[in-house]
């Protein structure tokens, strides 16, 4: 499988600045603001790694949808969730739906980096 990237979220300066970060590294990464833009794209693209906020403008908790549809699709991709909400019991609902990594906003870009080489199976 290709190093493909999808990064989910409503900020467009975060998402603009993990995309640079994680291309800068060497991934193709591709964006999404919302739940319907990421679902399709997952229909069409094999990801490696998904990186999701779980709060999008939309819906309050649509990460955890993106994270459902993944896992009910059986796609490949592994999961990094992305969040300035860290309440423990919203962290085990993440965990529980098949979250690979859980970073807290605001993280740096290398912290994210390290997570995605990690699920990468390369080394930091």
């Amino acid at each position: 499988m290709a190093k493909k990237i999808l990064i989910i979220d409503d900020d467009e300066q975060l998402r603009r600045a993990c995309h640079d970060f994680l291309a800068d590294s060497g991934y193709e990464v591709d964006c999404a603001e919302e739940l319907e833009e990421a679902q399709s794209l997952l229909t069409y693209i094999p990801y490696s790694v998904v990186v999701t906020d779980l709060r999008l403008s939309k819906l309050a908790f649509g990460g955890l949808d993106v994270i459902r549809h993944i896992r009910e699709q059986a796609l490949p991709a592994r999961v990094i969730v992305l969040t300035a909400y860290g309440w423990p019991e919203l962290k085990t609902e993440a965990s529980a739906s098949g979250v690979d990594a859980f970073l807290r906003k605001p993280a740096r870009l290398r912290e994210l980096g390290a997570a995605v080489d990690a699920l990468m199976g390369a080394t930091a």
